[in-house]
């Protein structure tokens, strides 16, 4: 619960128009919540990164990063639906480049 409240004060000091630094701090969020096993949540969380990047490439870390939120989410939730229609979103977004 603190690294979630500690992911959620960090997306508020993160000004608007700093688009790639919400992203990547609401990746973080969408890995802890995942940790959390609220996997619900954490889908819904990571999905916003790839609308805040609508439009511009995503950066190698942040692909890393959603990489390794994929890679956890298979692990923790691998029959969940919303996790196999994450799958498809992360799949489709990231041959976009």
């Amino acid at each position: 619960m603190e690294a979630e409240a500690a992911s959620h004060q960090a997306l508020a000091d993160i000004p608007q128009h700093f688009r790639r630094n919400r992203a990547l701090a609401t990746a973080r969020l969408a890995m802890t919540q995942l940790h959390q096993h609220d996997v619900d949540q954490a889908c819904a969380t990571a999905s916003t990164v790839f609308d805040l990047m609508d439009g511009h490439p995503i950066p190698g870390r942040m692909r890393s990063l959603l990489g390794d939120y994929y890679r956890d989410l298979i692990s923790l939730a691998p029959e969940a639906t919303v996790a196999r229609e994450w799958g498809d979103r992360y799949r489709t977004e990231w041959s976009r480049a």
